[in-house]
């Protein structure tokens, strides 16, 4: 604030101290944790936090803050209220925390069956899966498919198109053998949606060979 005295043309002098009694009811910087809920602020925090570039839009109404890198455990954390106590972040949501790209819409949420569901949420959606401990990782607290387990899911359960562009990133980002994916379906014989994964896994291993691509040999860090 610029102030300008009579004694002293175009001086400037800062803006008198506040009492200590109004200074002690000042709020003081606020330390905004790794990532924020949309029904953790007021609506005009929110909207003013993004305006100004303290958070950037993660996953629906979850924010991270700026200085927070977005690595799969921030993903996976951001749905971390989605997921029940025996549960896991699986499909496409397990493709996005693994690789990344565009965020779903909803969570998908595997649960093993007779397990008591969850609630239904317009935020998530759930599945009944056989899940096995070495099918899982946990990631920012939050149970996730891991990337091999997460290629055959989505071989089985995706539409092809979508399928093969999920196969390819975690192909990329995350090293998948492919031949380990499509052997993993040996167990599965007679279920729904193996004969058109292996096709698909066998498509997919074919054309990363064609394009040279060594990434399902040697993962990356994301």
């Amino acid at each position: 604030m610029r102030v300008t005295t009579a004694s002293s043309p175009g001086a400037t002098q800062a803006p008198p101290a506040a009492p200590p009694a109004l200074a002690r009811l000042r709020p003081g910087p606020r330390t905004l944790p790794a990532l924020v809920h949309r029904d953790e602020v007021s609506p005009l925090a929110w909207a003013g936090m993004l305006a100004d570039g303290h958070l950037v839009p993660l996953w629906g109404a979850v924010a991270r803050t700026a200085a927070t890198a977005e690595t799969p455990a921030v993903r996976a954390a951001a749905l971390a209220r989605f997921v029940p106590a025996r549960g896991a972040v699986g499909r496409l949501s397990a493709v996005w925390v693994h690789a990344g790209g565009d965020a779903p819409r909803r969570a998908t949420v595997l649960v093993g069956a007779g397990t008591r569901r969850p609630d239904a949420h317009p935020d998530r959606w759930v599945a009944e899966a056989a899940l096995s401990t070495t099918d899982v990782v946990v990631l920012g607290g939050t149970a996730v498919t891991t990337p091999l387990r997460t290629v055959v899911d989505v071989a089985r359960w995706e539409p092809p198109a979508v399928a093969h562009a999920a196969v390819a990133r975690l192909s990329a980002c995350c090293g998948v053998d492919l031949a380990g994916a499509a052997a993993a379906l040996g167990g599965l014989e007679g279920h729904r949606g193996v004969r058109r994964a292996r096709a698909l896994l066998r498509d997919a291993a074919r054309q990363a060979r064609m394009t040279g691509s060594s990434a399902a040999r040697e993962p990356v860090t994301r």
